[in-house]
C-alpha cells in the first residue's frame, strides 16, 4: 500500500510519542497518547457508551463537533474497534507497480530511483500514470529508499501487512453493535482488536491490575500480550491490529524474475524456452510463461527496448578469506568487569564466614565444573549481549543460575526449592539461597536479537577452546511436544511427534559436530517449521557466521531434508565439503531411481536380507551430480530405501558404511533429553523457550571441555563413546560427602570425605595444572580458584 504523507509522518513519530506520553504518566504500560486521534475517538465513544454521558458534553470535553462524533460512531457500529483508525488514505494505488518497484529494488539494491522509473515506464501494465515521485513514494512506505535506515524496512514492513490485515477486516467486520443497547453490545466477542485496546487501557488507569487475570478475562494469551505491549510502542494503537506473516513466497527470486522481464523486453520475439536457454535458468519454460503472463509481456506488439544503460548489474563480491570472530572473552577482560561489577554480597558474606567456618554439601558437580564455565566468557558476554536492563550490576546473572542448575541435574527451576543443598546458589556466586521469582521475573527480558548473539558468541568461544572443530555437521530437528491448553490461541504450531502424529509442539533445528561429537547450535523453531523453508537461513544465520564453511568436509541429513535446493545450496557454500544423505523417495527421487528398479541387472548382495545397487544421477533443476545408492529386500523386492552422496568417487558399500555416522546426532539429541532435561522447558513464550536452549548448549559444551581437560577413559572409551552427563553425576557430581571451605589465599577448598570413581584422583592434577596456567579462576567469585582434595574421614 502506498502511504500518505500524513500516514508516514504519523508512523515515524509515534515511537517518540508513546515513550514520552509513559514518561509523562509514568506508567509501565503505554495507551494514552497526546493528541492522537486514534485514542481520542475511543474515548468518545466510551464516555458515551459506558460512561453514559452526553453527545454534547462528550463533544465539549474533546473538542469535537457533533456530526464527527456521529460519523466515527457510524464507523464503530458497522466495522467495530478498526472503524476508529484512521489511515489517511487519500493517495491512488498502483498494486502492480508498487509489486514491480519493491521487487527490482530488493532484487538490486544499488538501482537508482531513476532506474526503477525506466523498467516501469517499459512495461505497459506498469507505464500509466508512473512518475519518479510515485517511485518515491512507493519506496519511502516499504522502507526502501536511499535516505530510509537499516531497520525501516523491517519497520515498514510490519506496517504494510498491519494495513493489509486492515483492509481485510474491513471487508469483514467482526460484528454488529446497536445503538439502543449500548453497554450490552458495547464489547462482543468477535472483536479482538477492541479487548486488546481495552487491556491496555486498564493496565494503563490501574496498576495494580494483575495482567494474567486480565489476559484470562479478555481471552488473550500471555504471549500475545507480551508482543501487544512491545509492538504498541513502536506502532501505537495500531498494534492492536496482528500482522500475519509474509505467507508463501514465490517459486522464483525477485532478481531471477527481474532478468525474465528485462530480456523479454530486449528481445519479445524470443520464446520462453530461448529465455530459459540464454538467462541459463534453473526453471522450466512454464515458469518464464506464468511471469510473462503476470506483467502482460506476451502480447506480440512489443517493441524492443534495451535497459542496460540504466539497470547496471551488480558487481560480483569477490569473497575474501573467512576470519573468525572474536568472542566476548577476548574483547572484554576479566578485570574490567571486576573494577565496574560487583560481586553478589550474600555469597561475599558466605566467603567470609568460610574463613572459620566449613560447609558441607553434597553436590559438588556445579562446583566442580564453574572454572570451566568461566572460560566460556558466559558473564562477559552477557554484558556484552544481554538485555540491557540487567547488565551492569552484579557480576553474577541469570544464564550463569540456570547452567549449573542444569549441570546440577535439577530438571526445573522450582526444584531448588526443595532442595536443602545449595550448590547451585554457590556455584553460581549467588550465596547459599536461590531466587525463584526473579528467575521468572528476569527471563522476560531475553530476545531473540540477544539470545542470537549470545548464542553465536557461545559457539566462537567453544572454537577457540577447541571444543568444536566443524569439519563433519549433522543436521536435524528434535520435536519437543507441547501439552499446554489452548495450542492455537498461544500460538503454538502442529508438527509431527516420534509416532507420526500431528500434534502442537517446538521444533529447534541442531547442527551437531559428528567428528567431536558436541552440540554445534540449536535454534528454536515452531513446530509448523520444515527444513526446506529454513535451512537456509539457520545456515547463514547461525552457522556460517562463526564457522569457516571451506573447512567444511562432510554434511550429514535424514530423509527430511530431500530437496534439490538445499544439496546445490550445501554444496555451493561447502564447497570443499560433500554431503551424505538419506533420500526420501518423493516424485522426483522415484524418477531417478525408476529404471534402476526396473533393472534386473548391477544388483549386488548387502547382507543376508538386503541386495544394493549404485547409481550415478544428475539432479534436473539444478545439474548437480549425486551417487545414489538403493537397497531393498533381495527376497520380496520391497522395503526400499535410497543414500545419496555428493562424493560421485565414493563406492556403494562405502556409503551404506559412512551414513550411519549421522546417527551420533541421533544419540546426542537423546542425551540432551535425558542429561540436559531439553524436553523439561517451562512455558510456551518462544523467546523463553529459546532462552532454555542457549542455557542446554552452554551446559552441554561446559561439561565437553570438561571432559576434554580430564582425558581418560571418560573422555575416550574403548567404543568410541563418551561418559554422559547422567552417568558422571552418579560418580562424582552429586550424593556425595564433601565440605568446602576457604583458605588464606582465598581459594576454595572442595574435600571428599569418601572414595569412589577412580577418575576423583585425576581431578587433583587437573586442577593444579588450571592453577600453573593461570585459568584456575571464576570471575563471578571474586576471581577466587578451587582446590580440590580427598580426605579419608575413616582414617585415624
Amino acid at each position: 500500500m502506498i502511504l500518505s504523507k500524513p500516514l508516514l509522518d504519523y508512523f515515524k513519530s509515534i515511537q517518540a510519542k508513546t515513550l514520552q506520553a509513559m514518561a509523562m504518566s509514568n506508567a509501565k504500560t503505554p495507551y494514552l497518547l497526546q493528541k492522537d486521534e486514534n485514542i481520542l475517538r475511543y474515548e468518545a465513544i466510551r464516555d458515551v457508551w459506558i460512561e453514559d454521558q452526553s453527545v454534547h458534553s462528550v463533544c465539549q470535553k474533546h473538542n469535537c463537533s457533533r456530526s464527527y462524533y456521529y460519523d466515527f460512531e457510524k464507523r464503530f457500529l458497522q466495522l467495530g474497534m478498526v472503524g476508529l483508525l484512521d489511515t489517511f488514505t487519500h493517495v491512488p494505488q498502483f498494486p502492480k507497480l508498487e509489486q514491480l518497484i519493491i521487487m527490482a529494488r530488493k532484487s538490486r539494491p544499488t538501482l537508482s530511483n531513476a532506474a526503477l522509473l525506466r523498467i516501469a515506464q517499459t512495461i505497459p501494465i506498469t507505464s500509466e500514470g508512473v512518475s519518479i515521485d510515485l517511485v518515491s513514494e512507493i519506496l519511502n512506505s516499504h522502507g526502501l529508499n536511499p535516505s530510509c535506515l537499516a531497520t525501516d524496512e523491517a519497520f515498514f514492513g510490519r506496517i504494510q501487512r498491519t494495513l493489509a490485515e486492515y483492509e481485510n477486516l474491513i471487508k469483514h467486520p467482526a460484528g454488529k453493535r446497536e445503538v439502543g443497547n449500548r453497554k450490552k453490545t458495547f464489547f462482543i466477542d468477535e472483536d479482538i482488536c477492541h479487548k486488546k485496546l481495552e487491556l491496555l487501557r486498564e493496565l494503563f488507569y490501574n496498576p495494580l491490575a494483575k495482567p494474567k487475570e486480565l489476559c484470562v478475562r479478555y481471552g488473550i494469551s500471555t504471549t500475545s500480550y507480551y508482543r501487544l505491549i512491545n509492538d504498541y510502542k513502536l506502532y501505537g494503537p495500531w498494534a492492536i491490529i496482528s500482522a500475519p506473516s509474509y505467507g508463501k513466497q514465490a517459486s522464483i527470486g525477485g532478481d531471477t524474475e527481474l532478468g525474465i522481464i528485462l530480456e523479454k523486453l530486449k528481445r519479445p520475439h524470443w520464446s520462453p524456452q530461448e529465455i530459459v536457454d540464454a538467462l541459463d535458468l534453473k526453471c522450466s519454460r512454464f515458469v518464464v510463461t506464468r511471469v510473462l503472463e503476470t506483467w502482460s509481456l506476451l502480447e506480440g506488439n512489443l517493441k524492443p527496448v534495451a535497459l542496460d544503460e540504466y539497470v547496471v548489474e551488480e558487481k560480483a563480491i569477490v569473497e575474501g578469506a573467512f576470519e573468525a570472530p572474536k568472542s566476548a572473552y577476548q574483547m572484554l577482560p576479566g578485570d574490567v568487569l571486576l573494577e565496574s561489577r560487583r560481586i553478589n554480597r550474600s555469597f561475599d558474606l558466605v566467603c567470609k564466614k568460610m574463613n572459620t567456618n566449613t560447609y558441607h554439601i553434597c553436590d559438588p558437580g556445579p562446583i566442580l565444573l564453574a572454572p570451566f564455565l568461566n572460560d566460556f566468557g558466559i558473564t562477559q558476554a552477557f554484558e556484552t549481549y544481554g538485555p540491557p536492563r540487567l547488565r551492569g550490576k552484579e557480576i553474577t546473572n541469570l544464564p550463569l543460575l540456570n547452567v549449573m542448575r542444569i549441570l546440577a541435574g535439577y530438571e526445573r527451576i522450582n526444584h531448588l526449592s526443595n532442595n536443602r543443598d545449595r550448590s547451585v546458589a554457590f556455584a553460581s556466586g549467588i550465596g547459599l539461597f536461590g531466587s525463584r521469582s526473579k528467575y521468572y521475573d528476569d527471563a522476560i527480558e531475553f530476545k531473540f536479537d540477544n539470545l542470537h548473539k549470545l548464542r553465536c558468541d557461545l559457539v566462537t568461544r567453544a572454537l577457540e577452546l577447541g571444543v568444536i572443530s566443524g569439519r563433519s555437521i549433522g543436521f536435524d530437528f528434535h520435536f519437543k511436544e507441547f501439552f499446554g491448553n489452548s495450542a492455537n490461541e498461544k500460538g503454538i504450531g502442529l508438527g509431527p511427534d516420534k509416532s507420526g502424529q500431528i500434534v502442537p509442539g517446538f521444533r529447534p533445528h541442531i547442527a551437531w559436530d559428528l567428528a567431536e561429537n558436541v552440540i554445534i547450535t540449536m535454534a528454536y523453531y515452531q513446530g509448523a517449521t520444515r527444513s526446506p523453508r529454513i535451512l537456509k537461513s539457520f545456515c547463514e544465520r547461525d552457522l556460517f557466521v562463526v564457522l569457516n564453511r571451506l573447512q567444511v568436509e562432510e554434511i550429514y541429513m535424514d530423509s527430511e531434508y530431500t530437496k534439490e535446493a538445499d544439496f546445490f545450496y550445501l554444496k555451493k557454500m561447502c564447497k570443499n565439503g560433500d554431503i551424505y544423505v538419506c533420500l526420501r523417495q518423493n516424485l522426483q527421487i522415484k524418477k531417478l531411481i525408476e529404471p534402476a528398479l526396473n533393472s534386473s541387472q548391477g544388483w549386488e548382495k548387502n547382507n543376508e536380507e538386503d541386495e544394493r545397487k549404485t547409481i550415478d544421477a544428475t539432479l534436473p533443476k539444478t545439474g548437480l551430480k549425486m551417487k545414489i545408492v538403493i537397497l531393498r529386500n533381495s527376497s520380496t523386492k520391497e522395503n526400499i530405501r535410497c543414500f545419496g552422496t555428493t562424493n560421485i568417487a565414493q563406492m556403494g558399500e562405502d556409503i551404506l558404511r559412512k551414513y550411519p555416522h549421522r546417527w551420533t546426532i541421533e544419540n546426542g539429541i537423546k542425551d540432551l533429553i535425558k542429561s540436559y532435561f531439553v524436553d523439561e522447558i517451562f512455558g510456551h513464550d518462544p523467546e523463553k523457550v529459546e532462552f532454555e536452549f542457549y542455557c542446554v548448549m552452554a551446559a552441554r559444551l561446559v561439561y565437553e571441555y570438561f571432559l576434554k581437560q580430564l582425558g581418560g577413559h571418560h573422555y575416550k572409551k574403548e567404543d568410541g563413546n563418551k561418559t554422559t552427563l547422567s552417568t558422571m553425576r552418579q560418580l562424582l557430581f552429586e550424593k556425595r560427602n564433601c565440605t568446602i571451605r576457604q583458605d588464606s589465599n582465598q581459594n576454595l577448598v572442595l574435600t571428599f570425605l569418601d572414595f569412589g570413581d577412580p577418575a576423583e584422583k585425576n581431578l587433583v592434577e587437573l586442577y593444579a595444572k588450571l592453577t600453573e596456567a593461570g585459568t584456575n579462576k571464576v570471575l563471578w567469585w571474586g576471581n577466587r580458584g578451587l582446590i580440590v582434595e580427598f580426605k579419608n574421614q575413616y582414617k585415624v
